[in-house]
């Protein structure tokens, strides 16, 4: 079958309006019908076409060794979804060679596309944001069903770039003709982080079943993670215990599963957490800890149990795990660090110097809006409040914690 978004392509290509195309050929409306895949033109009009285009005719067409490569492709992006790294760079290998020459711009679209999503799993952003930039010349011209693939995968890089509100946007567009599992998922991951934990919990629900039909049982125990993680965070705490523990049952029928529970043990020490169980959660953030092979990346599992230490006033201890902390992360000014800083002001009693208000103000609230952290953008104007009224200026007091149930409100 012949594309009209090729014919598109090579007339824009060519700087040719419809009607200096279809001059002496056929007529504009005709061609307006042909270019949106309204109607197959004879192949006398083809030829017509691709001569005023200084194309063969074959390229139009889809030869034998173009479905070849198809099919290869699909089979890199089955082993990318699987995330065998090691499989998808031999894969990316062998299809860059076969793409030498190709002027199918379906074909190359594909390949730019598939080469973005595997850039994205090796986390190479740069040779990603390049690929998109490839992709994007030709999404105009392809089928639909490609194009929402290009919108799915910039999604993504938005996503793993820490902008969800873009991401969801792209994912969006993506909707109508994206119906994988792993879409379904990582929207349930972008309405999380978003805070709109009803949409996650609907679209959790909806991968983990198509998941469980195609046996992927490790996404399955993903899909339990998050819907654990989504119900601690609307205080469903019994009903989030209960999904964590069937993602440690699941996991030891899984081979390499350490990271797995080291997220798990985390989060399980987040629920009881925010039970006000500081002993059992500091038991879990140890376990959590205990996981690792070193405390390299345990930096926000470090704050948490820093944190229910100083509930427990046992300061020094917390002291010391916050200094620790801040050690790993030398002088990364992220999120953690803005909440291992928080507490040590809180750990070491000084909430009412002007360091303190200057801090969650001019540092940390910036970088959690940015990131649009919503959990932690609330605590900043809840503490913003708390300092303030201690100064007794009630009316800045009020205008934060005014703020602050605005950001409470938008969890839903």
């Amino acid at each position: 079958m012949i594309r009209g978004e090729k014919i598109k392509y090579f007339r824009e290509k060519n700087k040719l309006t419809q009607k200096q195309l279809t001059s002496g050929i056929c007529s504009v409306p005709y061609l307006s019908k042909v270019e949106n895949n309204s109607i197959v033109p004879s192949k006398e009009i083809l030829e017509l076409l691709c001569k005023k285009l200084n194309i063969e005719y074959d390229e139009l067409l889809q030869s034998s060794s173009t479905n070849e490569i198809k099919k290869l492709i699909y089979c890199w992006y089955d082993d990318i979804k699987a995330r065998k790294r090691s499989a998808t760079k031999d894969h990316y290998i062998n299809i860059e060679k076969k793409m030498k020459g190709i002027k199918d711009i379906e074909l190359l679209s594909m390949f730019h596309l598939c080469a973005t999503r595997h850039f994205l799993l090796l986390r190479e952003f740069d040779s990603a944001e390049e690929q998109l930039a490839h992709a994007e010349k030709y999404i105009e011209y392809t089928p639909k069903e490609t194009a929402a693939y290009y919108y799915y995968f910039s999604g993504l890089y938005e996503y793993l770039k820490g902008h969800f509100q873009k991401a969801l946007e792209l994912y969006l567009k993506a909707k109508d003709y994206v119906s994988e599992p792993e879409y379904h998922y990582q929207l349930a991951l972008i309405y999380s982080r978003l805070g709109k934990i009803t949409l996650s919990i609907f679209h959790s629900e909806r991968a983990m079943e198509e998941f469980h039909k195609n046996i992927q049982f490790k996404k399955v125990i993903d899909c339990y993670i998050l819907l654990g993680i989504d119900y601690n965070r609307i205080n469903e705490h019994s009903t989030a215990i209960t999904y964590f523990e069937k993602a440690l049952k699941g996991i030891e029928s899984l081979p390499d599963i350490g990271h797995l529970r080291i997220h798990i043990y985390h989060n399980m020490g987040i629920v009881y957490h925010k039970m006000k169980k500081p002993w059992e959660a500091i038991e879990y953030f140890l376990k959590s800890l205990n996981a690792r092979n070193d405390l390299q990346g345990g930096e926000l599992t470090i704050y948490l149990l820093a944190n229910n230490l100083f509930q427990l006033n046992e300061t020094e201890d917390a002291t010391r795990w916050i200094t620790k902390g801040l050690e790993l992360l030398k002088g990364e000014l992220n999120e953690t660090y803005c909440l291992l800083k928080i507490l040590q002001f809180q750990v070491s009693k000084r909430r009412n110097d002007e360091d303190y208000k200057i801090f969650l103000e001019e540092i940390a609230l910036p970088i959690f809006q940015k990131k649009d952290e919503f959990m932690y953008i609330r605590m900043c104007y809840e503490q913003l409040g708390d300092y303030y009224y201690r100064k007794k200026q009630y009316k800045r007091s009020s205008e934060y914690y005014c703020s602050a149930n605005q950001v409470e409100s938008s969890f839903i």
